[in-house]
């Protein structure tokens, strides 16, 4: 099976539950039983096979665009993320996150959580979105530090669109809206906690619309595997 080049940077790193895990490189590597990473030979594109000569593919023009684009980033100022407004935002908004899942995984979600089999369609539902917040609790933060941070380094004459920082807000916006559909799950069974989960919902609404007003052109990032072909040609079945 053909692995898809670079399909691992803009997932959501929940490889159990992605349906093209099975051409993703990382993915072979971690789930090899040998340390031998030459296992990911087959399929390899010869593009992608390292040059025997270090020198051979070296483009001096492209050098010289990179020595440009460093001294451009060099005249900037440094970037302070806690003082960026979006992180600002992001940290209240995590905040909030930590203090939900510890409330929920202590009170309303111990009796479904101690059950060794989730029987009703209402128990399985609660697991599965309690599963999504508890999964999600670590992923925004370094993301949206990334993306800022490239954004920052941006310099005129990049490509845009495609830009790393563009995928990686895309990512992090495609997590937020699953965090917010978890949430709304549990709103349908938990009234007990619908105060804390709708003022977490309404914090992630708005986290996600200064997101999209600071990277406008995420959405139009294309992800490799994901966005690029249909699903029933990434799974090889056409």
């Amino acid at each position: 099976m053909r692995r898809i080049p670079e399909i691992q940077n803009y997932c959501n790193r929940w490889c159990q539950r992605c349906p093209l895990a099975h051409r993703c490189g990382v993915y072979q590597i971690i789930n090899s039983d040998s340390e031998d990473i030459s296992v990911l030979a087959e399929g390899t594109e010869p593009s992608e096979i390292e040059s025997k000569n270090p020198f051979a593919n070296l483009d001096l023009d492209a050098s010289e665009a990179l020595q440009k684009v460093k001294k451009e980033q060099e005249k900037r100022a440094p970037l302070n993320l806690q003082k960026h407004a979006l992180m600002q935002r992001f940290q209240q908004w995590d905040e909030y996150y930590q203090k939900l899942l510890l409330y929920l995984e202590t009170s309303l979600l111990k009796e479904y959580l101690a059950k060794p089999i989730l029987r009703k369609q209402k128990e399985q539902e609660i697991d599965n979105a309690f599963s999504a917040l508890d999964r999600y609790k670590d992923f925004i933060g370094p993301k949206l530090s990334r993306a800022i941070g490239g954004k920052h380094d941006y310099v005129q004459g990049m490509e845009l669109l495609q830009s790393d920082w563009n995928g990686t807000a895309k990512i992090a916006l495609l997590v937020l809206i699953d965090i917010c559909l978890a949430t709304e799950k549990l709103l349908q069974y938990m009234g007990d906690s619908e105060q804390m989960l709708i003022r977490f919902w309404q914090l992630s609404q708005n986290l996600r619309d200064e997101m999209r007003h600071e990277f406008p052109y995420a959405q139009s990032f294309i992800r490799p595997g994901f966005d690029t072909l249909g699903l029933q040609h990434n799974l090889g079945l056409e």
